[in-house]
């Protein structure tokens, strides 16, 4: 408001300024009032103009710190402190940018155990949404003076602030972001910033402007629902509508069902066999109960109580609460998180435990599932229990960890009733996934914080649209870089190329249609055409069942190098191996790969496992297939390579398998095993290559 002294931005005490460029603060004072800043020994002066509005623009000098910020206007006088000079990066994406340590803790214990590291520090935008232009502050968290003489102030309310990486506030940082910036902060030296503007499950559209969609010329739909919701009151009508639908649903469930206590004897009468992990065909909505009965001996449950205890029970679609003797030990609102509940000490007995799960189903749609390759045990922390499936990347063994606590698998039999049949659960929407919504309210603010370059991880959720994908993602490239006025004109970014992820159903090698292959090679075009990006190649970083893999340390490392490489000049970090010359001869197709300064090994294949010992090499190579024409029909069949040498690799084409119309290398949602990689420990790039 025009004659309030006021900070705008995400300018506060812990943040991380951009070194050796020109960086900004801003805000509104009473007109024609005098603004001072006094930063590292150096006072700088400006006048609010005829609308109250000012700015400074200061370079912060070389990478240090702790730095003091005074910033004094009239009786206004605001001190920032324990601010740091050095790299900043804006992480951005939807929910694997956004998915926080909290939920890795499991993955990643020793990152928990790590004292307090000055030279890591995040903000993370609250997540806000607005379709009407771009906001020069975070929405309702801004900071305001209250002219007390020697007010120190953070910037933000409500918890939210730059913090730096401790054990206390690690569980709130984006786990891309924290693993990028402790990469990126090691090996440049200096304190790294990350500006975590991410929300899960959004559309690209909704982190690019109107004008923008506009200029694009063919998004009239994405623009129609910004106008929609534009209209006085209709937002807030819809806001309302939704919240009566829901509670009248939950009313109907709730009202249906029985209590829970009545699931939780050992009767076994009316209850079906079933078998944990699986899958359940259901014919509507509602809620479902899951018992298992377990005898624990008097030394067992010693164990249980002496040390903490975890049910973990995989992950469920789509809700559940769970019991363990009565006591309730956890519940989940949703399909994704992975069920990991503590059990309060006392809560086992000696004989028979019942441990009952009330399942809620939201559709009669798909089955209600438990995925399989997920742990579903009892057990205390002392002794191992993998949080997820490793197979190429990160894994712990179980050689590592004291064996001496309780373990009982829980898979295998289980008890199975329905309790509680409605209708399906009324259809809502994220307003903050409409189109410009995002960037509006939690983009926008940051515009003027100096950044050195963009982490971007998104795409899952534009994945049956690539093509169009591929010009949006241009687009917004161009858009941010000229949006990010205190970046070079050519801002870095460093795009994460989706996983592999198949929704928990059969992994596949080959796949006519490409699925989630085709936005991966679209992501890559995009950053051809975009230029000066970084393409980080993470198809054996993900997990086929889980569409938030845990693997965030890989990811994380892979785009810091990227970053170094693409923004730091350090050439000598060479990509992921990219195919760059295809020719058939001989009934093969010989594949040469650029490898920068590094060259390819074949990793021996174990089962499901690669041993990414480089040392152990082999020459088969998996995940080839060809698209192939016979007769009019077309078929996608897998292709036999090996690694013939440290550059090509050598594809067989069978006899009779009719005109070969594309070769194709991880064309498929989740191809495994993964086995191609360069010295440098980077998997080899997918692709398909018409065959003309």
């Amino acid at each position: 408001m025009k004659g309030t002294f006021k900070i705008k931005g995400i300018m506060g005490s812990g943040m991380v300024l951009q070194r050796n460029k020109i960086n900004c603060v801003y805000g509104t004072a009473e007109v024609y009032s005098d603004v001072i800043m006094e930063f590292r020994g150096t006072t700088s002066i400006t006048q609010a103009d005829e609308d109250g509005k000012w700015k400074i623009e200061f370079s912060p000098g070389e990478a240090g710190g702790p730095f003091t910020m005074i910033i004094k206007c009239d009786e206004h006088r605001v001190e920032f402190t324990d601010i740091y000079v050095g790299e900043v990066w804006v992480s951005s994406g939807q929910s694997n940018a956004q998915l926080p340590m909290e939920r890795m803790k499991f993955s990643y214990p020793e990152e928990f155990a790590q004292p307090r590291n000055e030279r890591i520090r995040m903000i993370t935008i609250p997540i806000n949404w607005s379709l009407d232009g771009e906001k020069d502050e975070i929405v309702d968290v801004g900071w305001q003076s209250n002219a007390d003489e020697g007010t120190k102030a953070d910037n933000m309310s409500s918890g939210v602030k730059w913090v730096c990486a401790s054990p206390e506030t690690l569980g709130g940082m984006s786990g891309t972001g924290y693993f990028f910036a402790k990469r990126l902060s090691k090996e440049l030296d200096v304190p790294v910033g990350i500006i975590n503007a991410s929300q899960g499950g959004s559309p690209i559209a909704s982190w690019l402007s109107r004008q923008a969609l506009e200029e694009m010329g063919d998004k009239k739909a994405y623009l129609n629902q910004t106008i929609e919701y534009l209209a006085e009151g209709r937002a807030a009508a819809k806001q309302k509508e939704m919240a009566e639908n829901q509670k009248a649903w939950n009313d109907e469930l709730y009202g249906a069902a029985k209590a829970p206590e009545t699931y939780f004897d050992e009767a076994t009468d009316g209850w079906d066999n079933v078998q944990i992990p699986a899958n359940f065909p259901v014919e509507s909505a509602g809620f479902f109960w899951f018992k298992k009965i377990i005898e624990l001996t008097a030394e067992q449950v010693e164990h249980f109580n002496t040390f903490k205890t975890w049910l973990w029970m995989g992950t469920i679609v789509d809700a559940d609460t769970a019991w363990v003797n009565g006591v309730k030990v956890g519940e989940t609102p949703y399909c994704y998180p992975p069920r990991r509940y503590p059990v309060p000490k006392g809560t086992l007995h000696e004989g028979k435990n019942i441990i009952a799960l009330r399942v809620q189903k939201n559709s009669k749609n798909g089955p209600l599932r438990f995925f399989t390759e997920k742990p579903y045990y009892l057990f205390t922390d002392n002794t191992f229990v993998a949080p997820c499936v490793y197979r190429n990347l990160e894994e712990r063994t179980e050689s590592l960890y004291p064996l001496d606590g309780e373990r009982i698998d829980l898979s295998g039999d289980w008890l199975m009733k329905v309790d509680a049949q409605v209708s399906d659960c009324p259809a809502g929407m994220f307003f903050e996934w409409l189109p410009t919504a995002l960037y509006n309210s939690m983009l926008a603010p940051c515009f003027r914080h100096a950044v050195s370059g963009v982490l971007w991880y998104q795409g899952e959720s534009d994945a049956m649209h690539p093509q169009e994908y591929k010009g949006m993602l241009v687009k917004m490239i161009d858009l941010w870089r000229h949006k990010f006025v205190y970046g070079s004109k050519e801002l870095p970014f460093v795009i994460v190329q989706l996983p592999n992820w198949s929704d928990g159903w059969n992994e596949d090698s080959v796949s006519k249609d490409g699925g989630w292959a085709v936005t991966r090679q679209v992501q890559a075009d995009a950053a051809e055409i975009a230029g000066h990006t970084g393409l980080v190649v993470s198809i054996d970083a993900g997990e086929w069942n889980d569409l938030h893999p845990e693997k965030k340390k890989t990811v994380g490392y892979r785009a810091a190098k990227e970053a170094l490489r693409v923004a730091y000049g350090k050439n000598f970090i060479s990509p992921s191996p990219k195919a760059d010359v295809c020719e058939f001869k001989k009934g093969r197709f010989l594949v040469h790969f650029d490898c920068g300064n590094s060259s390819l090994v074949a990793c021996k294949v174990n089962g499901k496992s690669v041993d990414l010992n480089l040392e152990s090499k082999d020459k088969k190579v998996y995940g080839f297939s060809l698209l192939c024409s016979k007769k009019g029909e077309e078929s996608v069949i897998p292709a036999s390579a090996e690694l013939i040498d440290d550059k090509t690799v050598s594809v067989d084409v069978p006899h009779g398998v009719g005109d070969v119309k594309e070769l194709r290398y991880l064309w498929a949602d989740s191809p495994a095993p993964v086995n191609l990689y360069s010295r440098n420990s980077l998997p080899a790039a997918p692709f398909m290559i018409k065959n003309n």
